[in-house]
């Protein structure tokens, strides 16, 4: 019920089918919201990327079902990737500092995962790979690094 509230608020607030940038330089700072047809269960995807410094880099890979990935980077040389597989699986990965390098890769279903990182040079890793995992890291610090395996 939580993960549908989530989409459904996310379907509310969106607009389907559509990115939005400032500019047409990618190296700029810009604001991104990727949503594909979230009235047919058969897409139902969500990703939200927000990069506000210089020379960050986010990926995100959805495939299956109603899947949630939000994205926002506000340092410089920061690094995001995102891998979702399955159904209703949810990731946040937010970053303040410069050169920070998160990665979450969710398989199965009802997967929550959350990587905050607000100081230089981090690396998070979380994979899931069972059903109903959630795993949270944050990090406060320089020069951090933590992996977290869920099966």
């Amino acid at each position: 019920m939580k993960n549908r509230s989530l989409f459904l608020m996310f379907a509310l607030l969106g607009t389907p089918g559509y990115v939005f940038a400032n500019s047409p330089d990618l190296a700029k700072s810009e604001y991104n919201f990727a949503t594909n047809e979230l009235s047919k269960a058969s897409f139902n995807q969500a990703a939200i990327v927000g990069q506000y410094g210089n020379h960050n880099n986010a990926n995100v890979d959805q495939n299956g079902t109603r899947q949630l990935a939000v994205v926002n980077q506000a340092g410089s040389g920061n690094r995001a990737n995102v891998d979702q597989s399955g159904s209703y699986n949810v990731a946040y990965v937010s970053q303040s500092g410069y050169g920070n390098d998160a990665d979450i890769q969710q398989q199965s279903s009802g997967n929550a995962a959350i990587i905050i990182q607000q100081g230089a040079a981090n690396k998070a890793s979380i994979i899931q790979q069972g059903t109903q995992k959630s795993a949270i890291v944050v990090q406060k610090q320089s020069q951090m690094a933590v992996r977290v395996i869920q099966r």
